[in-house]
């Protein structure tokens, strides 16, 4: 066979190929989309929300789509009705694998764009428009490869909104991450590099380089979920001429963490990180410049946590029928019953989350800390927590709140820990100082030449106070501890 006969026998094979594989794909995208929509209804159920594709329209090269989201709790779509056109209707391009020659060639099972104006949502779009006068846009594509992984991307257009003598500027929002087709767990990151709030006579407020990461790595059927989420604000202003005080190029980090921890163990962990930049703080809290909080409730119960979301839905579900109703009616006796049926509410789910509370706890595993930092380390304290109490804890509030009363000492180990730099400690209001002073005295803070130190530690029936033993006055903590304090 000759050269030309070759190139074309494999131009021919390729085209073929191709052809072949667009039709395969365009013939599966329908079903690719309903297996994601019902997936995505069955995490999201409890939320009031439903999505549905209404039509697809094969084509070879393109398809197109139609997927709509609605609520089916009647008082809530009642509500959002008087805002909302629902259901929500959003359409979308489906360009069809496996080369995919739109915005840039690409390989992948599908590329799905869709763009959304606000306004059309809105009932009330002229309105809207007076406010926004730009209107608010998003244009968004998703990369659907041949493993079934998600590739996002998202933006908006710049955002004003201006009403009196207000005006609110949003630079931007770019979103990207990706999701698992499957099991819905992957990644999110948005940025915006700039919130600004102008709101005349009552001052100004800044949010520069605005950023919120998200990793879900375990979604389960009620909507719990495992992962990392980081959210921070590289500058942060608020100043108010009416206020003595102002913020003034601060920085906060705040991250969570959510992970399984052996075997049907949850460690939940939460940190805040915040620099006053060049703000002002009043007198009696001038000496901090830089501060870090962190707590973890760590070896808790998987079923207990799913027990807890469940509960937590249940009880926003009725709370939302009951304020719907309180904001419907101006009937008197009807509010009233409203507002006591509420305080119900509050008072059983009060009572259920201290039965779940022990339903949480493991024996030598699970503990709680929480840990401060000043200054870069000129102020630091730990307390932590660790519970070896009973496996098994009384199922009602009588019994309970009784065995607390009676063993609480008995069920945990106690680690306390504060050290002071005396740099810091000499910052300090003089009220401040004062008591501390005394609690150098009585030997609560011991001396440890370039700061001062507290150090405490506890288990039943010993306690260690700055290494001296003090476990005379457990019987004291116990006395206190049968009287409920």
């Amino acid at each position: 066979m000759s050269i030309k006969k070759k190139i074309l026998a494999s131009v021919a094979v390729a085209s073929a190929l191709w052809v072949g594989t667009t039709t395969y794909v365009s013939e599966n995208t329908e079903q690719y989309l309903n297996n994601y929509v019902e997936k995505t209804n069955k995490i999201y159920a409890n939320n009031g929300m439903k999505i549905s594709l209404l039509s697809f329209e094969k084509g070879f090269m393109t398809s197109h789509a139609k997927v709509s989201l609605d609520f089916v709790n009647s008082e809530m779509k009642k509500e959002l009705e008087k805002i909302l056109k629902l259901p929500i209707v959003m359409e979308y391009e489906i360009e069809n694998g496996p080369l995919l020659l739109k915005d840039g060639l690409s390989v992948g099972a599908s590329r799905i764009n869709s763009k959304i104006k606000i306004s059309d949502l809105l009932v009330d779009k002229e309105e809207f428009k007076k406010v926004v006068k730009d209107d608010i846009v998003f244009d968004t594509t998703m990369l659907i490869d041949f493993q079934n992984t998600i590739d996002y991307r998202a933006k908006s257009n710049q955002i004003i909104a201006e009403e009196n003598q207000t005006k609110i500027t949003i630079e931007p929002l770019k979103i990207d991450g990706k999701i698992d087709g499957e099991t819905l767990a992957g990644t999110m990151n948005m940025l915006t590099k700039g919130i600004y709030g102008e709101m005349g006579e009552k001052g100004e407020i800044k949010l520069e380089n605005v950023t919120l990461n998200a990793n879900i790595t375990k979604f389960f059927d009620n909507g719990f979920y495992l992962g990392d989420f980081t959210m921070g604000v590289e500058k942060l202003t608020l100043h108010n001429p009416n206020e003595s005080q102002e913020i003034k190029n601060a920085k906060v980090k705040a991250v969570m963490h959510i992970k399984e921890s052996g075997s049907e163990l949850v460690d939940t962990n939460f940190g805040i990180d915040f620099n006053v930049g060049d703000t002002k703080l009043p007198s009696e809290l001038n000496f901090i410049k830089t501060m870090t909080i962190n707590y973890g409730l760590n070896g808790t119960k998987m079923g207990a946590w799913l027990a807890f979301q469940d509960t937590v839905k249940e009880v926003q579900k009725r709370q939302k029928t009951i304020i719907e109703k309180l904001s419907s009616t101006k009937d008197e006796k009807e509010r009233q019953n409203a507002l006591i049926e509420l305080m119900k509410i509050q008072h059983k789910f009060e009572n259920k989350m201290l039965l779940l509370l022990s339903d949480f706890l493991v024996k030598d595993k699970t503990t709680f800390d929480l840990n401060a930092n000043i200054n870069d380390g000129q102020g630091v304290g730990s307390f932590d927590v660790k519970y070896i109490g009973d496996e098994q804890l009384p199922k009602t509030i009588e019994e309970l709140t009784v065995k607390v009363q009676q063993e609480l000492l008995n069920w945990i180990k106690l680690n306390v820990n504060i050290e002071l730099d005396k740099a810091l400690v000499n910052r300090l209001p003089q009220d401040v100082q004062s008591q501390l002073a005394m609690a150098i005295m009585t030997g609560m803070l011991q001396d440890n030449n370039s700061s001062y130190g507290f150090n405490a530690t506890y288990e039943p029936n010993k306690l260690i106070i700055n290494g001296q033993d003090k476990s005379s006055m457990i019987m004291l903590l116990k006395a206190l501890q049968a009287q409920g304090l």
